[in-house]
């Protein structure tokens, strides 16, 4: 009997707050894997995240305090400042 199986198998915090994500796919055939298959997703902080595991927006929450987030907001805000000055 085929099943599939899905979870976040990497949460990995990048130097401005993002959040890289890596999700496994895995088919199974009678208990036996026959197929691995690996989509990596990344979040920025402040963005919504409820549509991931409880533990998974749990683990991100507590990351992103109130000074990851301002410190992206000042990020994008001169990020943006530098497109318009182009």
């Amino acid at each position: 009997m085929l099943a599939k199986t899905e979870s976040y198998t990497s949460i990995e915090i990048k130097e401005l707050g993002q959040v890289q994500l890596r999700k496994t796919t895995t088919i199974t055939d009678s208990g036996s894997v026959i197929s691995t298959s690996h989509h990596r997703e990344v979040r920025n902080p402040g963005s919504n995240v409820s549509d991931l595991p409880s533990n998974v927006s749990a683990s991100i929450a507590g990351y992103w305090t109130t000074e990851v987030l301002n410190n992206w907001d000042t990020f994008i805000s001169s990020s943006l400042s530098d497109v318009s000055a182009s």
